[in-house]
């Protein structure tokens, strides 16, 4: 599965990857590469997102209506995509993939859960959240449920696969332990900050994409870029979401904003904006805090525009797109890679769209 080198081939992955390079401008797209693969998978997709939702059914009847509230929200389902575009870049799309899919789909909607909890958020995929509705402590159970069902259905896996899954989310729960303990922590470094997106975000990119290729039997240095590339997207998705905690609209987004600056979680840009700010500025962020979301935050929205902390946190998720990239050169070339690679442009001009909306506040 490894490309062979020669000079065609380097100077062919030479001018693929300046595509992210230049962040000024919008990414090109392939959109018929895109759009033809997605409806090459749509029924493997559909397929997903029956089985998803069959699990409700092995509960308790008398709580298989909140799995099915839970089960049936419709997300974006990219982990689940990222599954079978792996997987067809590494040798093909099998039942175990299916199931990968419905896995770790079943672990992300448990984290969500849990969330929502943590952030006290009302909304959630455009409807009201779980904790809103049936409150923290059946909330709490809900989510463990989803966890230990989503490890029952892996079991139809390879043993090592199931280690993997198992481990990965101690990884993700050991992220939101470490950001959980680090609330109101205004000494909190950059990289600390990264470690934990690329534990509690990263992870559960980095799984799908791996452990995909692992069940095709593809090399360590391929399931393993594989995994390198899901981390970097997962890791630049999480700090878009910072930023769209910030910028964007309920409407729009389909979940409660601010939980980040109510809960005294530290985002990416709120720390660049305190390492970089004024006297006044550092003791506005603080009492902002203390307080919850008030009328200052349009003061933090004009600051971080101001100061280009949202220019410079762009710069940061790009550096993390451009890393995945990296790692895709490693798989010979095909629809399949187009198709992982166009995931990473379309996250970029979403990413370059919240900076223009926001480049005049």
């Amino acid at each position: 599965m490894v490309m062979t080198g020669g000079k065609d081939n380097d100077s062919k992955n030479d001018a693929k990857m300046t595509v992210l390079k230049n962040s000024e401008k919008p990414v090109a797209l392939k959109p018929d590469i895109f759009q033809s693969l997605t409806s090459q998978l749509k029924d493997y997709l559909a397929w997903i997102d029956r089985e998803i939702l069959n699990q409700a059914e092995e509960f308790d009847a008398g709580i298989v209506p909140l799995f099915r509230y839970v089960l049936a929200s419709e997300g974006k389902r990219i982990r689940p995509l990222l599954v079978l575009l792996s997987a067809k870049g590494s040798g093909g799309i099998g039942e175990n993939h299916l199931y990968l899919a419905v896995v770790v789909e079943m672990i992300h909607l448990a984290t969500l859960v849990h969330d929502d909890i943590l952030d006290g958020a009302s909304m959630r995929r455009g409807i009201p959240s779980v904790t809103s509705r049936w409150g923290s402590e059946i909330s709490v159970l809900l989510g463990d449920n989803l966890f230990a069902q989503a490890l029952k259905v892996c079991c139809r896996l390879h043993p090592d696969i199931i280690q993997s899954v198992a481990n990965g989310v101690c990884v993700v729960c050991s992220g939101e332990i470490l950001q959980t303990r680090r609330r109101f922590d205004w000494n909190l470094l950059e990289e600390e900050y990264l470690k934990i997106i690329q534990m509690k975000t990263g992870e559960l990119f980095r799984i799908p994409c791996e452990l995909a290729a692992r069940l095709n039997s593809a090399s360590r240095t391929v399931s393993e870029a594989l995994g390198r590339f899901g981390q970097a997207l997962g890791s630049s998705y999480q700090i878009y979401d910072d930023c769209l905690d910030l910028f964007g609209s309920e409407e729009n987004v389909g979940k409660t904003l601010g939980t980040d600056l109510g809960g005294g979680k530290l985002t990416l840009p709120i720390l660049y904006l305190y390492q970089q700010g004024s006297e006044e500025i550092k003791r506005t962020l603080v009492e902002i805090f203390e307080n919850g979301v008030s009328a200052d935050w349009k003061k933090i929205q004009f600051w971080i525009v101001k100061e280009g902390i949202l220019k410079k946190t762009f710069q940061t998720a790009m550096s993390f797109l451009e890393k995945g990239e990296k790692e895709l050169a490693l798989l010979p070339e095909s629809d399949e890679k187009d198709c992982l690679l166009d995931v990473g442009k379309i996250l970029a001009n979403h990413l370059l769209e919240l900076v223009k909306e926001n480049s005049v506040l």
